[in-house]
């Protein structure tokens, strides 16, 4: 047991960065609190060590400017933004994307934070959150009266406003619910964990059906395909067998769940825009984004004034019925604020991190 007596730094970190693994359970306005402890943490280790950052080998430093490029770019655009108030907003919600890399960087040579085992046990503490957060979630619906003939059809539309703190939008809870579920797969190598996972999986995968996003559970269908046909330790019967049932599930799901089967019909309105779908919904932003994209190609118009060009351009399409929407996806959003150049730079973020 670890007591403020015995605690090590080296202790401390460990348990500093395992903490950002429980962020499922903890609520938006703690969060923020957590990340910037990890970088002083960091920062605290720097010091300790008197080390220079300047002395690590140029590989490392290539990291950390590639790794904070994407802050570094918005920032940049904030000068030429007229709407500095709502840029500021967005460059502090950013800043994550800023003090992670110098963190991680900092800690490049740590035994304790790059380590499997504890990345392990960090996969652990996610999956565990993640769990905690949506049986909890169920039972304050439960005790709310909520749990009806209506649940499947609301359940997406509840967890939005109905949370409070721990309100979120489906596709972010659909995303940790996904992550949780591809952390299982090396958690239930471990015997006593199987359990755990086995139960748990049943739980997150509901979860992820009552959610209701036809994106995520595209891509988790695919995902799970692809894992178990080029899985070379299971038996071609058993792969049948799992291919079989999760087809059968998908169907089933698509055909018999109200908020599901809507979501999906929507692709039988693919080409009429003038239909009110979630497809629709992002094709006319898609082309909206474009049609301002256009306007400024080269170096955008500045994070800052992203919100006020795309709303002005929503009030004019009847289709957005006076509602603001933002462009629901990051390459076109940063393509908004930075233009070309900035897209270039992200997606050259982005292969360095697959690389």
């Amino acid at each position: 047991m670890v007591t403020f007596k015995t605690l090590t730094f080296k202790r401390f970190t460990e348990i500093v960065f395992l903490n950002l693994f429980l962020f499922p359970i903890y609520p938006d306005n703690v969060k923020p609190t957590f990340v910037v402890l990890f970088f002083i943490t960091a920062i605290y280790t720097l010091i300790k060590k008197r080390s220079c950052v300047f002395n690590s080998a140029i590989k490392f430093k290539n990291l950390l400017v590639i790794n904070t490029s994407v802050f570094l770019m918005l920032v940049v655009s904030l000068l030429y933004s007229n709407n500095t108030s709502f840029g500021l907003k967005y460059i502090f919600r950013s800043l994550p994307l800023f003090l992670f890399p110098i963190a991680f960087f900092v800690l490049r040579e740590s035994k304790t934070i790059f380590s499997v085992k504890l990345f392990l046990k960090a996969k652990l503490y996610f999956y565990i959150s993640t769990l905690i957060l949506f049986v909890v979630v169920f039972f304050i619906f439960y005790f709310r009266g909520f749990v009806t003939e209506n649940y499947f059809l609301n359940y997406s539309y509840r967890i939005i406003g109905q949370l409070g703190r721990y309100s979120m939008h489906p596709i972010y809870a659909s995303l940790i619910t996904s992550i949780s579920i591809i952390f299982s797969i090396s958690l239930f190598k471990i015997k006593k964990y199987k359990l755990l996972i086995i139960i748990g999986n049943i739980l997150l995968v509901l979860n992820l059906i009552l959610l209701s996003r036809k994106s995520a559970i595209i891509i988790m269908s695919v995902l799970f395909f692809v894992f178990i046909i080029f899985n070379k330790a299971i038996k071609i019967k058993v792969k049948t067998f799992f291919v079989f049932l999760v087809l059968l599930l998908f169907f089933i799901t698509i055909k018999f769940i109200p908020d599901i089967s809507n979501r999906f019909n929507d692709f039988s309105v693919l080409f009429d825009n003038t239909k009110a779908s979630s497809t629709n919904l992002r094709i006319n932003l898609i082309n909206t984004t474009l049609n301002a994209i256009n306007e400024k190609p080269l170096f955008g118009y500045g994070i800052g004034d992203t919100k006020d060009v795309l709303s002005a351009l929503e009030d004019k399409n009847s289709f957005f019925k006076g509602k603001y929407y933002n462009t629901h996806n990051q390459f076109l959003n940063t393509t908004l604020a930075t233009g070309i150049i900035g897209l270039l730079l992200f997606i050259f973020f982005y292969s360095k991190i697959y690389n």
